[in-house]
């Protein structure tokens, strides 16, 4: 594919959740945009750039940025790392070059609610390693803290549909905030098509219209599926032990067993909930939406 002109932003993890419901938001503003992805296998539409890069690689990610003024910044996703955290901290350094080397104006970098505490909180701390690295930089700034990702659950729809089991790291009724991917995209892709600001750091937090427990998210399948679903909630002894037993790696288990315990205890918040914005999308809403392309 050719590249295209004028380019401005910069997505990283295209092929992710929230990274491709925001090249689809902007190529329905028709602004162009590059996506960033190691897959070649991926495709987009054509007012879509795609470029591949491995984000452990500084010239591969330096490429990537080119002809840019914003890029959205992730975090690193994987199964079998062996040091998840130094990953990061690679990559982000890789992203702090290529920012330098190609005159980035403004950074989006998409984290998590909880990024602002310094303690055991795992994967959250990828998050916060992501939000802190950037100080020194004389641009914009923009961090994203969405909460739990309705996405999490799809991926049981297969297996509650064959065992009318639904499990969950979670007790049954214990309430978790929640929200849509695809609400957040669009309310990134606005910051995207918007002019640059300026210099200094605004921090977004999101929730969804309410929180939902696992009861409540069998209920939503046993409506759409058509079957009684029950909930088996996964003692916290056996997190690190399931996750193992399904191909995570050491390192990865434990970071994920730490997060999901931020989450359970209610440390992993947002840090100003009198700020936080509420996306509109309700679990139901999404699950159905998300049926339709399955």
């Amino acid at each position: 594919m050719n590249e295209k002109n004028n380019i401005r932003n910069i997505i990283v993890g295209a092929s992710g959740t929230v990274g491709s419901n925001i090249i689809k938001a902007l190529s329905e503003k028709n602004i162009p945009s590059v996506a960033v992805i190691r897959n070649k296998k991926q495709s987009f539409s054509n007012d879509v750039t795609i470029r591949y890069a491995d984000l452990l690689g500084q010239d591969q990610v330096i490429d990537a940025f080119k002809g840019g003024s914003t890029a959205f910044l992730i975090t690193p996703e994987s199964f079998t790392a062996s040091d998840i955290l130094n990953d990061t901290k690679k990559i982000i350094q890789n992203y702090r070059t290529a920012i330098l080397k190609n005159n980035i104006q403004r950074i989006v970098c998409l984290s998590c609610v909880g990024a602002h505490v310094d303690g055991h909180t795992g994967n959250i701390l990828m998050s916060r390693e992501l939000e802190n690295s950037f100080d020194d930089m004389d641009i914009e700034k923009i961090i994203i803290r969405p909460s739990y990702y309705y996405k999490n659950w799809i991926g049981y729809i297969n297996s509650v549909r064959q065992s009318g089991i639904l499990l969950s790291f979670f007790e049954e009724n214990q309430k978790i905030a929640m929200n849509s991917p695809v609400d957040l995209a669009k309310f990134i892709s606005e910051i995207l098509a918007s002019p640059i600001l300026g210099k200094g750091t605004k921090i977004y937090e999101f929730i969804g219209p309410k929180s939902y427990s696992a009861r409540d998210i069998a209920d939503c399948f046993e409506k759409f599926l058509k079957k009684e679903v029950s909930v088996l909630s996964i003692p916290r002894e056996n997190w690190k032990e399931t996750l193992l037993s399904i191909g995570f790696s050491e390192n990865v288990a434990v970071n994920l067993s730490e997060m999901t315990e931020a989450l359970a205890d209610g440390i992993a918040v947002p840090e100003n909930p009198e700020k936080t914005i509420v996306l509109k999308t309700n679990f139901e809403t999404y699950f159905q939406s998300e049926l339709n392309f399955l």
